[in-house]
């Protein structure tokens, strides 16, 4: 009984963290929308045919959270209104199947070529935050460039970048990594 009121207790002061969190409506760039059954690439069909193999649960949260319904991606704490479910239950759900999808080597035969061939793209953001940061410009308008990445990005990209991936810093050190040795050519 305890800890369910702990529980509970968490899950509201959570809640009212993210929703704090979330920008003003007319701020906020609209994402890139997608639904899992329109992957375009043989790379993203891959992807899609992992998420369409896994878990109901898992695959409603995933769904939810990086916008594979069509509709665009929404925070833990609604796609938890959403599914009818605490915030831990959701969060720890969505946890379980990104340590799936990380572990798995079926998943990881499709989802790595996919955040692979998003490097390019990452170093030509890279690029254009070094040149503003030379500029001096503020960080809020080096964030926008990032953001606006974000939001051309293919629902099954995003999964691949956060969900997969360890996010888009990781990556683009990976990505220089990667041109300085050679292996990526741009």
């Amino acid at each position: 009984m305890l800890s369910r009121h702990i529980a509970l207790k968490f899950d509201t002061a959570i809640r009212n963290i993210l929703t704090r969190a979330e920008g003003p409506r007319a701020d906020v760039m609209t994402p890139r929308m997608g639904r899992l059954e329109d992957a375009e690439t043989a790379q993203e069909q891959a992807c899609a045919r992992i998420i369409q193999d896994m878990e109901p649960d898992e695959r409603a949260v995933l769904c939810l959270t990086y916008g594979l319904t069509g509709h665009k991606p929404i925070p833990p704490h609604c796609a938890a209104d959403v599914l009818g479910w605490s915030l831990i239950q959701t969060m720890t759900i969505g946890e379980g199947a990104i340590l799936r999808l990380r572990n798995a080597a079926r998943a990881r035969e499709a989802f790595e070529p996919l955040l692979t061939s998003l490097h390019p793209r990452l170093l030509a953001v890279a690029d254009e935050i070094y040149e503003m940061r030379l500029a001096d410009l503020p960080r809020r308008k080096r964030d926008l460039v990032l953001k606006r990445f974000w939001c051309d990005l293919t629902p099954l990209e995003r999964l691949a970048l956060r969900g997969f991936g360890e996010g888009e810093v990781p990556e683009m050190e990976r990505a220089l990594q990667r041109r300085a040795s050679g292996q990526l050519l741009c």
